[in-house]
């Protein structure tokens, strides 16, 4: 659970609330909503913002993927002027913001829709002529050792939602080494592909294909 949690100092408006609860009703997973104000700490000091607090049943929570829930569902947008956020943690978690929190929902009865949704990962198949232009771009950049492709596929139970191309890039601590290496691939191997991340470690030999090895 995050730190710096208290009560709430911005209200949602009645509308984004009903369309929320309109939308958690309908749902089986998520069965608690708090809302609460979150303070942190930065460089200008104290700053605030607001986060809906989702609690998923425990159990759900154990065997799901969060992450792709939280990417997947369409939750109503938060409808405020200030920055809001949207967190997923257990329910016997979230319960505990009953004290201080705005409990905005709580499941009645569990709906039809159990939100299943899932990643799965494959690597990347490149066009070789495009891999080839790739390879010619960070030829010329000694700092990135190697980079490697991975399809990202979010399901909803076995439909297909979309899928994004993550990148992987092993290289010395350069700046705007990403950078390169993301443009590069969006003008040659990723060119029309929706693109999700690009990171910096080593590719997986499993979930990933090498797009580029420098020379020894």
């Amino acid at each position: 659970m995050r730190d710096g949690l208290d009560a709430p100092t911005l209200q949602l408006a009645a509308d984004s609330v009903a369309e929320i609860r309109a939308f958690l009703d309908g749902q089986l997973p998520i069965e608690l909503a708090v809302w609460v104000r979150h303070e942190q700490h930065g460089p200008d000091g104290r700053s605030y913002d607001h986060h809906l607090m989702l609690g998923v049943a425990d159990r759900a929570w154990e065997a799901g993927d969060m992450r792709a829930l939280e990417e997947g569902m369409e939750l109503p947008a938060l409808a405020a002027r200030e920055p809001t956020w949207i967190d997923l943690y257990p329910v016997s978690e979230v319960g505990a913001l009953r004290a201080f929190g705005t409990v905005l929902w709580e499941q009645a009865s569990p709906g039809d829709d159990p939100l299943d949704y899932r990643f799965t990962y494959e690597p990347f198949a490149a066009d070789p002529p495009a891999r080839d232009r790739f390879v010619a771009v960070l030829e010329r950049q000694p700092a990135i050792r190697s980079v490697g492709a991975t399809v990202q596929k979010l399901w909803k139970a076995e439909e297909l939602v979309r899928e994004t191309a993550q990148l992987t890039v092993e290289a010395s601590p350069t700046a705007n080494v990403l950078l390169v290496a993301a443009e590069a691939a969006r003008e040659t191997v990723l060119a029309g592909w929706p693109f999700s991340s690009c990171t910096i470690g080593r590719p997986s030999r499993d979930a990933s294909s090498l797009l580029y090895e420098a020379r020894a």
